[in-house]
């Protein structure tokens, strides 16, 4: 056996300590014996005592392990990771994002000690950061951090999440996500950048915020209350309006607030909320712009009640966790 595959055999048998799994994040990301790695984890991929469970995939799908860029972005030996994460799930995504968090940050790395925090579909869940900040994660959502801040209080998202920020002048407090950087002192503002939506966005409720938009040349956008600034991915085209803060963050409170949303963009939502497999057996709704609020108490068949009424035509078929639209 070689003393590569040795490693990586010993490596994921077992679940390691931060310091560990930095050591083999780095090494396992180095260009030396790239192709001997690709190889065995392929191999891992494919063997069957690597099985995953039912719990492990579920996980694996509601996280899709498209943490700080989308896949077609990142670099081919992050890809394997991701993908063979799926049966290798605890082990190897702690390896990923400690390797991904070094790669973005300035904590020193022998003090990194992350916290991820992972919201399945179907759930919210409310966290106290190190430093009193609260923060709401949506479902399907994803929040790492470090167990204790350094110089920056810097954070990272995969999702949506309501943050409320204690205020310090001498720790600026950043949010990471695929395409904004957003810095604060101390403000209430909500942050939806799912990596799978066609817009990201930043909602400011008080306070201020500056909004560094990543993939527009570094463009900085300072926000006022009741501001929100929306990044089209596909376009590139950026936005900035006046809304109701109350229905952009009326999920914090368990209602669901739908402003002119395509039907593709629906079905998004109503995997995230009810945790369900949406499939659209119909291209008839493509021009459909909906807008519809929904309190708390809703299930899945009251909401597509709402939406059938609002699409004429509209047919749909209900089989435990998939859901079938006509």
């Amino acid at each position: 056996m070689s003393r590569t595959r040795q490693i990586m055999e010993t490596y994921f048998g077992g679940i390691y300590p931060e310091n560990v799994r930095k050591k083999f994040a780095e090494w396992l990301m180095d260009e030396q014996n790239r192709e001997e790695k690709d190889e065995i984890l392929s191999e891992m991929w494919d063997r069957p005592d690597m099985e995953a469970g039912r719990s492990t995939e579920k996980s694996f799908r509601e996280l899709q392990l498209r943490i700080f860029a989308p896949a077609n972005r990142l670099a081919s030996p992050v890809r394997t990771l991701l993908k063979v994460a799926a049966v290798l799930l605890l082990p190897l995504l702690s390896a990923t994002v400690t390797y991904l968090y070094l790669e973005r940050d300035t904590v020193p790395a022998g003090d990194v000690k992350l916290v991820e925090c992972i919201v399945p579909n179907g759930e919210m869940r409310s966290i106290l950061l190190p430093d009193s900040s609260e923060v709401k994660l949506n479902a399907g959502s994803m929040l790492v951090y470090p167990e204790h801040f350094g110089r920056t209080r810097t954070v990272y998202l995969n999702g949506e999440a309501y943050f409320s920020v204690a205020r310090s002048e001498k720790q600026p407090f950043v949010i990471n996500t695929t395409d904004m950087e957003v810095e604060v002192l101390g403000t209430v503002f909500n942050v939806s950048s799912y990596t799978d939506d066609d817009n990201s966005s930043v909602t400011l409720e008080s306070g201020k915020v500056n909004v560094r938009l990543k993939n527009a040349a570094d463009r900085d956008l300072l926000l006022a209350p009741s501001e929100r600034v929306t990044f089209n991915r596909k376009s590139g085209l950026v936005e900035i309006q006046t809304v109701r803060v109350d229905a952009v963050t009326a999920w914090t409170g368990g209602s669901l607030a739908i402003q002119g949303m395509s039907i593709d963009e629906i079905a998004k939502t109503i995997r995230r909320r009810y945790g369900m497999e949406v499939y659209l057996n119909s291209h008839s709704y493509g021009d459909e712009q909906i807008t519809m609020k929904l309190d708390r108490e809703q299930d899945i068949n009251g909401f597509m009640d709402v939406l059938k009424y609002l699409i004429p035509g509209l047919r749909y078929k209900i089989e435990r966790d998939k859901l079938y639209i006509y």
